[in-house]
């Protein structure tokens, strides 16, 4: 009788190990899915934060090429202005000179 209950506790004992392994595989499965996904988790997170610093220098390029562009245009309609009263004033000057020029013609005849 002793025998029979040292066995049955073995087997106890037995089936309990078998299911402390199977509990172990399923974690150990269960420990690797959630690695997986965090892994893959972080990669998208990576990704969309390249993806939104990328958007965001785009945005501050475009910005800037705006402001170049306005600066620029800016700049070419004062030059354009400068060249104009410059070239009013050249055309004054001009009159003078050959008034002058007529005047020191006239005294020499």
């Amino acid at each position: 009788m002793q025998l029979a209950k040292e066995a049955e506790v073995l087997k106890e004992i037995r089936a309990s190990e078998e299911e402390a392994e199977s509990i172990l595989k399923k974690t150990e499965a269960e420990k690797q899915k959630i690695i997986e996904k965090a892994k893959k988790d972080s990669l998208k997170a990576i990704s969309d934060s390249k993806e939104k610093i990328i958007m965001e220098q785009e945005e501050k390029l475009s910005a800037l090429r705006e402001k170049a562009a306005s600066l620029r245009n800016e700049k070419l309609q004062e030059s354009n202005k400068s060249v104009k009263q410059l070239k009013a004033k050249a055309e004054k000057n001009i009159e003078i000179a050959v008034d002058f020029v007529m005047k020191k013609f006239e005294e020499m005849i």
